[in-house]
This record gives structure tokens, C-alpha cells and sequence, in this order.
């Protein structure tokens, strides 16, 4: 027998009925709810008063918020299609926001809907079920799934992207033979190869020449064990830039796991470090040379903790403070001098400002000894400016300070010694500017040393002659040459004194000019003595030439009368005298000329001549003058030379009647001329006794003659040369002379030649 349900029991199922359920009329476009059972009263946070009764639409209104689900408007087509239908009609996960009850806020829900039409006996739909069940969690958790994988997605590619994009080289190596799965750009550039032309293939069959260097060995370690290996500025050839390199790297390979755990292959991350591997090894050296060249200078170091006290020094250190060995911070201290204990102190309290630590202090070794010692530092701060450390050195200087007394005691002696010499000591410096002068200078011109510093010393020179000193100075600045000059100052005494200054150029260790040292002799008296000389002679010779010519003339006269009257032997005698008086005389003519030089006095009648008419004419005379010499010449067109043509010829006479007389056992003399530039040059060798090398440079001084046995042989004034050189100079030209005693001398001058451009 079936049991039948109680009167009222169908109530009891639909108001206890897990689903939710929802009894709608067919009254579009209301809808009002007929009745609704527990469960969708707790689904929706709903009373039965709030439900019953009330339009569905009125009951749950549109959330305003959402603009995109149009819940309303697919709510009313399911209602339309399950009356029209009179079928069932299902939505699936949509979206009906609920309203929170007392406020106007709505909570996200979304819903699977089965909407059930009732018929009655005719078969029309009197109202229907409204059966919603929650699916929110479902779409929620989908979402959720779904963002997760997206997210995945985007891990992996933005994974993929760094990966590519590292600054460091990352590859990942597969299987036993590591075939190349992935690769990016920096490690394909360090290997000399594109990613794309080693994907996909044995590391070792792209990089041949990195075959059977070990390489393998640790691959297969890391792959087989799961250590990881870590390589630092290990060497490795690699194949780029056309040729085979060794490079450095810094390198890590770790094992590849998969997604169970099991390893299938290697991650290699690589970085080139060669710059880094050559800079540290050239720092290295550096440091040696460092420590080689710190002891070769004998100098201690020192690293002192301002935190702790702790002092670490070098062995270096240690002996200069007389010990053997580096002993403790407090050991230093203690042999310093007593004396000194204060500015040591004070240097320190100073260099904690300052950064820098630098003091000299005596130091007592335990033989009772005493050393002096210069201690330089610098001091390092932490980030908040405390300072932290002293890094320093220490040099014995023992032995500079005795140098330095010493030099002290010999800048006094030689200060006392240049102070008491009856000469001027003077000293420039590169530029030429004065920086020293002793006291004599200062006695000489009454004004202090400070006034004659720089450029000031021409102050005290008299007007003309300060020009040419100065011209001249700076000539021999410009030269690097030796200077002298003679000229006048306004002395102290009020008088003019004549003073000749001497300088020699100087030069330091490395060969670079430093300036110059001279001395400045005051001459007045000896130029007074040679103004009294050249007057004696001019006297002199003005009161001989007369009686010589007068004498002369008679000499003449009776040489014809005798000749007249045919005593030839009297007659050649008296010719013999002639010979005599004309020596004589052109003695005479050089006394004259010498004293008209040093007067200034001498004239000179300048103008333009060819000068190898003049030549021509000069040698043939004095080829008439000796019958066992040989004038051979050389010459070259010379053109136009302007001058005092008399005075030149009297030159080239003096040198060519000289080389006869100075070799006597040769028969040939050689006068030859060249060009060279806008000069033309003039010599006359000789082939006979010659002139030592050391009197060379005496050849053209007044009175200077060939001395020792040869003097009386070769007799003469000695002023010829002199007059010569002193033409030569004042016609713009040079002289010179080159010899080897013995051999024979040769003797040039040139001369600017007149309108050499026309």
C-alpha cells in the first residue's frame, strides 16, 4: 500500500526544500511573488514580508552599478519563454546583484535560473517556479582560475623578456650532450655567435674550440650530482671578432629541474670580467712597485684604527724606531723625545680637522741615539664624518736634517765669502730676471739688495750704455750663450765707474736651462791706464811719423844720387834702409789705427765695389813681394760689396802677407772665396808653422805675437789681426780662424754681399 503524503505535507516540502524556490504570477510585466520558500529567503538575505506580494523587479531592483550584465532585461526573457514555451527555461551564470537590506549597497551574486510554467486542467499557464541557484563561488573561483592563468601567462613572458633582456649571459643547456634551449643575446655575443644559430644544437659541437678543456666535466658534474658550480675569473677561449681571444669570466651553472623535481639539463649564467681580471692584476702590480719602491726609499707604513688603537705597521717602520720587529702602538710612543710629545700631539688633534696628518719629531733608540722622523698621514671618516683610520708613512730623516745643517753652515760661509770678494756675484733665473746679488753690488750703487731683484739691475747703468747691455743680455738669454759686456754705472762715490760682467749659462740635472752666474769687475782703473797707453801711443806715433817721412825722402834722394853716380853697392844699401823705413812706417800706421779704434776715431769711407776686381789687384801686388811663395786662387763670382774698400783690402793684405811670413818652408799660399746665402766668405790657407789650440782664441787681441823661441823670428807689434778683426766687425762681418800647430792655419772672414737679390 503507498503511503500518501499528509494533508499539508507538499507545503512542508517546499518550505523546507534545500533549493531555492520562488513562486511566480504570470502578470507580466510585474511578476508579483506568490509565494517563496526558506531557502531563497537565506539566499537572498529576504524576509517573506519583504517578498510576498511585491513585484520581483520592485523586490530586486537593477544594481545601478552594473551597467553591462542587463540582468533585467535576460530575467524577463526567461520568464517570456518558459510561458510562451510552457517549458522549462534555464540561464546559466549571469549575473543578479541582491540588494543589502537597509542600505544601498548591492552584493555581487551570480546565478544558474530554471524558470518552470504550472498548467492548469486547459493546459495555461497559471504561474510558474522560480528556481535560482548561486553559482557565485563557481564563477568567482572560474575568475579566479582564469586570472591565475593569465597571470602565469604574463609571469612567463615577462620571465621570458628579463630573460632575454639580462645584462648577464643565461642559457639553458638539455640533455647529456646540452643542446642549446634557450640562450640570450649577452651570451651569444660573448660567445661570438647569434642565439638563433645555436639553438637547438650541442653547446660543444657550435663551440669547437671549447671542446675537451674541462668544460664537459663540470656540465656533466652539475647534471648528474645537482651541485652547482661557481667559476670566478676563471680563463676560457672564445672564437669572435674573426680571431681566438682568452677571456675571464665569471660563471655559475646550476641544474634545471623540471616540473617533478628531476634534473634534465643546466642553467648557465655568464659575465666577461677581463677588464675586471686585468685591472686587478695591474692593481696588483701596482701595489708591488708600490711596496718595492716604499722600501727602496726606506719608508715605514703605518694603518692606525682611531676605534680600537691598533696600530699595524711594516718591518720598515718598526727598525726606523730602532726596534726589530712591529711592536704595539704604546711601544712607539714611548720613544719619542720628550720634547716633542706636545706637537706630535697637536698634529693629531689638527689632522682630524684637517684630513691630513704631517709632523717631524726626534725619536731615542735604545743605544741612546737619536733619529729624527717625518710622519705623514691621511684620515679616513665613516658616512657620518667620524673619523675611523690613518693611513700613513714614515721616512728617517736622520740624515737630512744634518744635510740640511749643513747646507745652512755652508749658505752662511759662502754668503760671508761673496759678501767680502772685491767682485759682483750675481744670479738670474730662466726668464733672466735677477734673484741674487752679494753685497758688493749693494756697495757699489748705495741702494739695498731688494732694488736690484728682477729687471732692476740696468737701473744703476748710465743711459748709453744701457741699450747695448741689455740687447746684449738678452741675446745670450735667447743663445743659451756666454755673456759679457762692458759698460758704465753712476758709483756711490758719485763718480763713473767702468764695469765689465761675465756670465755662464746653467743647467740642472736634467739638462734644462735654470738661468745664469756671473760676476761684474770693476775696470775703471784699468781703463784709465789703457786711455793713457793709447794716448802715449797716439802722441807717439804722430811725433814719428814726421822725422820717418822726412827721413824717408832723403833716404830716396840719396839712393838716386848714388845710383847717379854708379856706386850701385851704396845705393843698394841705402834701398835696404828704404825697406826699413817702410817697415816702419806701416808699424807706425798700425799704432795709429789702433788707437783710432779704440777711440772711436777711425773713419771709414763706405760705398759699393766688385769685390773681385779689388781681390784680383791685391794679390797681383802681393804676388810681387816674394819670389818663393805661390798665390794660387779659388774664386767664385762675387758681384757688388758695400764698404770701406781701402779697409778691406788692408785686411786681406795683413792675412795673405801674414801666411807668407808664418811659412817660411812652403812655397804655396791658397786664397779662395765661396757663397753661401746672402755672404760671401774669404780665406787664406797657409801651409806653415800654425798656432796652438789653446791660443786660438788670442789670435786677434792687441799685441798678441807668436811666443817662446819663435817669437824673436817672426818679429812685429802683434796688432795686425786686431786691426783686422775690428774692420771686419765694424763692416758688419765676420772672422775666425782655424789651425793645427805644425800644418798651417787658415784665416777667413765674410762680409754681406751689396743688393744680393738684384
Amino acid at each position: 500500500m503507498v503511503k500518501k503524503v499528509p494533508e499539508g505535507g507538499y507545503q512542508d516540502i517546499f518550505n523546507y526544500s534545500p533549493a531555492t524556490i520562488l513562486v511566480m504570477d504570470v502578470d507580466a510585466p510585474f511578476y508579483t511573488i506568490l509565494d517563496v520558500n526558506e531557502a531563497y529567503l537565506n539566499a537572498t538575505n529576504s524576509t517573506r514580508e519583504e517578498l510576498v506580494g511585491k513585484s520581483v523587479f520592485g523586490a530586486f531592483p537593477a544594481n545601478p552599478t552594473d551597467e553591462v550584465s542587463q540582468n533585467i532585461e535576460r530575467t524577463i526573457f526567461s520568464f517570456e519563454q518558459a510561458i510562451q514555451t510552457k517549458k522549462s527555461h534555464t540561464m546559466y551564470n549571469y549575473r543578479y546583484d541582491i540588494p543589502v537590506r537597509g542600505t544601498a549597497q548591492f552584493e555581487e551574486r551570480w546565478w544558474t535560473t530554471t524558470n518552470t510554467p504550472i498548467l492548469d486542467e486547459r493546459g495555461e499557464v497559471v504561474y510558474f517556479i522560480h528556481s535560482p541557484a548561486n553559482v557565485t563561488e563557481l564563477i568567482k573561483l572560474g575568475e579566479r582560475e582564469k586570472a591565475g592563468v593569465e597571470a602565469l601567462k604574463n609571469q612567463r613572458k615577462q620571465l621570458y623578456s628579463t630573460f632575454m633582456q639580462a645584462p648577464v649571459g643565461i642559457a639553458i643547456f638539455k640533455g647529456p650532450d646540452y643542446v642549446v634551449e634557450l640562450i640570450n643575446p649577452p651570451l651569444g655575443e660573448l660567445y661570438g655567435q647569434t642565439p638563433d644559430g645555436m639553438m637547438g644544437k650541442p653547446v660543444f659541437e657550435v663551440l669547437t674550440h671549447a671542446k675537451g678543456l674541462g668544460f664537459e666535466e663540470l656540465l656533466d658534474d652539475v647534471r648528474l650530482t645537482g651541485k652547482p658550480f661557481r667559476g670566478h675569473g676563471l680563463s676560457a677561449p672564445i672564437y669572435r671578432n674573426g680571431k681566438l681571444e682568452t677571456v675571464y669570466l665569471d660563471f655559475v651553472y646550476e641544474p634545471f629541474r623540471e616540473d617533478d623535481g628531476a634534473i634534465s639539463g643546466v642553467i648557465a649564467i655568464a659575465t666577461e670580467v677581463t677588464e675586471q681580471v686585468y685591472a686587478r692584476q695591474q692593481l696588483e702590480e701596482a701595489e708591488e712597485r708600490a711596496r718595492l719602491a716604499v722600501d727602496a726609499v726606506g719608508l715605514g707604513t703605518f694603518d692606525l684604527s682611531l676605534l680600537t688603537g691598533e696600530m699595524i705597521t711594516s718591518k720598515q717602520f718598526a727598525n726606523i724606531f730602532g726596534y726589530d720587529e712591529p711592536v704595539s702602538r704604546h711601544g712607539y710612543v714611548k720613544v719619542f723625545h720628550p720634547a716633542d710629545l706636545e706637537s706630535r700631539k697637536k698634529a693629531h688633534e689638527a689632522a682630524l680637522k684637517t684630513g691630513r696628518l704631517l709632523y717631524e719629531a726626534r725619536v731615542l733608540w735604545p743605544d741612546k741615539s737619536t733619529h729624527w722622523v717625518r710622519v705623514e698621514g691621511k684620515v679616513y671618516y665613516d658616512t657620518g664624518g667620524k673619523a675611523i683610520r690613518i693611513l700613513g708613512t714614515l721616512l728617517d730623516i736622520t740624515g737630512q736634517k744634518k744635510a740640511k745643517e749643513a747646507l745652512a753652515e755652508s749658505e752662511q760661509l759662502l754668503r760671508s765669502i761673496t759678501s767680502a770678494a772685491p767682485t759682483t756675484l750675481w744670479m738670474t733665473d730662466e726668464y733672466g730676471l735677477i734673484t741674487y746679488v752679494n753685497q758688493t753690488w749693494v756697495d757699489w750703487t748705495g741702494m739695498p739688495i731688494e732694488a736690484h731683484i728682477g729687471t732692476k739691475w740696468t737701473g744703476h747703468i748710465i743711459e748709453e750704455d744701457k741699450e747695448n747691455a741689455t740687447e746684449k743680455f738678452e741675446n745670450a738669454l735667447l743663445n743659451r750663450s756666454m755673456y759679457e759686456v762692458e759698460f758704465r754705472i753712476n758709483h756711490i762715490d758719485g763718480t763713473t765707474h767702468w764695469c765689465v760682467a761675465n756670465g755662464r749659462p746653467q743647467y740642472r740635472r736634467d739638462g734644462r736651462f735654470s738661468g745664469y752666474i756671473g760676476a761684474c769687475v770693476d775696470i775703471t782703473e784699468q781703463k784709465y791706464m789703457q786711455q793713457q797707453k793709447d794716448d802715449f801711443i797716439g802722441i807717439a806715433s804722430h811725433e814719428l811719423k814726421t822725422p820717418v817721412t822726412s827721413l824717408k825722402a832723403y833716404t830716396q834722394v840719396l839712393e838716386r844720387m848714388l845710383q847717379k853716380k854708379g856706386d850701385i853697392r851704396e845705393a843698394e844699401m841705402i834701398g835696404r834702409m828704404d825697406g826699413q823705413l817702410n817697415r816702419l812706417t806701416s808699424l807706425i800706421g798700425d799704432l795709429l789705427d789702433v788707437t783710432k779704434f779704440n777711440s772711436g776715431k777711425l773713419q771709414f769711407n763706405n760705398q759699393e765695389y766688385d769685390f773681385n776686381t779689388i781681390l784680383d789687384e791685391l794679390l797681383e801686388d802681393l804676388q810681387r813681394t816674394t819670389t818663393k811663395h805661390t798665390i794660387v786662387k779659388k774664386l767664385v763670382p762675387a758681384g757688388l760689396i758695400h764698404g770701406d774698400k781701402e779697409r778691406i783690402g788692408q785686411v786681406i793684405t795683413n792675412l795673405v802677407t801674414n801666411a807668407i811670413k808664418y811659412s817660411p818652408h812652403s812655397d804655396k799660399i791658397i786664397v779662395y772665396t765661396n757663397i753661401d746665402s746672402d755672404e760671401i766668405t774669404l780665406c787664406v790657407q797657409d801651409f806653415g808653422i800654425g798656432i796652438a789650440k789653446k791660443n786660438l782664441n788670442m789670435v786677434f787681441e792687441q799685441f798678441y805675437r807668436v811666443s817662446g823661441e819663435m817669437q824673436h823670428t817672426f818679429p812685429g807689434l802683434g796688432l795686425g789681426l786686431n786691426i783686422s778683426s775690428e774692420i771686419i766687425k765694424r763692416e758688419g762681418g765676420r772672422i775666425w780662424v782655424t789651425s793645427e800647430e805644425g800644418k798651417g792655419s787658415t784665416f777667413c772672414f765674410a762680409l754681406p754681399i751689396a743688393n744680393r737679390n738684384k
